[in-house]
């Protein structure tokens, strides 16, 4: 290549040279100048709320687990505990319930020895439905009693509820 000739290509491919396909590319493509940046907050809004159905959903589920359907006998002088307590609960049909969980009366006895080996007078509560049969209440309240617990309670409810 002689020197006239690459100085000619060499104007060519310059940048400083307009190319004339150039000005048909910045039309196609979007102008960046002119756009203000923006964070789309309307999908973020959609997930939260999302979360919020879902965490007050599972936690009224979680709510619901714990209580079975034990109905209490009403009581005139019915008293609120404020100590933790344990808290046994005796079905219409007489299973029984330790924290929502259904065990064996031979399970029960020992649940009661760990929880009153912490501390002899911790509370014990007995719910008992008041269609259960009273035989089999008594019999709980016996293993109850033999387990080493010396602070029984009966779960009542206020005659106006």
């Amino acid at each position: 290549m002689n020197l006239s000739n690459r100085s000619k290509f060499i104007r060519s491919i310059s940048p400083t040279r307009s190319l004339p396909w150039r000005s048909a590319v910045k039309k196609l493509l979007p102008d960046k100048r002119k756009q203000k940046p923006q964070i789309v907050v309307t999908n973020l809004i959609d997930v939260i709320l999302l979360l919020v159905f879902f965490f007050m959903i599972t936690s009224s589920f979680a709510r619901d687990k714990e209580k079975l359907p034990v109905d209490v006998p009403k009581a005139a002088n019915a008293t609120t505990m404020e100590t933790e307590n344990m808290t046994v609960q005796i079905a219409k049909n007489g299973r029984v319930f330790v924290a929502g969980k259904q065990i064996e009366t031979a399970e029960l006895t020992t649940q009661i020895k760990t929880w009153v080996t912490k501390s002899p007078d911790r509370p014990v509560m007995v719910e008992a439905d008041k269609d259960a049969n009273y035989g089999r209440i008594i019999y709980i309240l016996d293993q109850i009693r033999s387990s080493g617990a010396v602070n029984i309670g009966l779960a009542t409810r206020p005659e106006n509820r």
